[in-house]
């Protein structure tokens, strides 16, 4: 393999990472998206409820009904013991984690975009093999930094992830990638798998 192949190789490699990682941290997003709009399905229901024991409460207290001002009266600890509760359990701010793995995955498709401009010019010679380090360098550089600076993700985040691409769910998988899975991502001129 020549010095040109590995960097090439290499320049893929990122490419494909670039490609996944914008893919896993949009599943992340998709994630938390729905577990926001779980729970204010949960608020809404427990504010409902709550404001139905209230109207009772008050049409309990005009008609002086002991008993049932006593049962709502232990229906509205309940509701607030309950609302309590969630608003503890559920005290992270979703919304902020959701918008930075968007950001994040916005971040990652533009790296997928400018890595696919460096293999197009590396397959097509366009520049010398260290001007394509440089170029291979810098964009290196912004992917680990915006790595470093991602939300976590889940595993079943990354199993989406491989699925949502149409990749091969393996114990094994993980930073490998071969030549047709990269091709799948690239358009048919930037190919170099021979097709089957």
């Amino acid at each position: 393999m020549s010095m040109n192949e590995k960097l090439l190789s290499t320049i893929r490699f990122y490419f494909a990472q670039s490609v996944f990682m914008n893919s896993i941290h949009y599943k992340a997003y998709d994630r938390l998206n729905n577990v926001q709009k779980r729970n204010n399905r949960i608020v809404f229901w427990i504010s409902g409820i709550t404001l139905i024991v209230i109207i009772l409460k008050i049409m309990g207290l005009e008609q002086e009904f002991d008993k049932l001002l006593s049962i709502l009266s232990f229906c509205g600890l309940i509701l607030t013991g309950t609302s309590l509760i969630f608003s503890l359990y559920n005290k992270e701010d979703i919304g902020e984690i959701k918008c930075q793995h968007r950001n994040i995955a916005e971040e990652y498709k533009i790296l997928r975009n400018r890595y696919m401009f460096l293999i197009e010019e590396a397959m097509s010679n366009a520049f010398d093999e260290e001007i394509l380090r440089n170029k291979n360098q810098i964009i290196l550089e912004q992917y680990n930094t915006i790595g470093k600076y991602a939300p976590t993700t889940t595993g079943n985040d990354y199993t989406n992830a491989q699925n949502g691409l149409g990749l091969t769910v393996a114990s094994d998988e993980e930073f490998t990638w071969s030549d047709n899975e990269i091709d799948r991502f690239l358009p048919k001129a930037l190919r170099i798998a021979k097709e089957d």
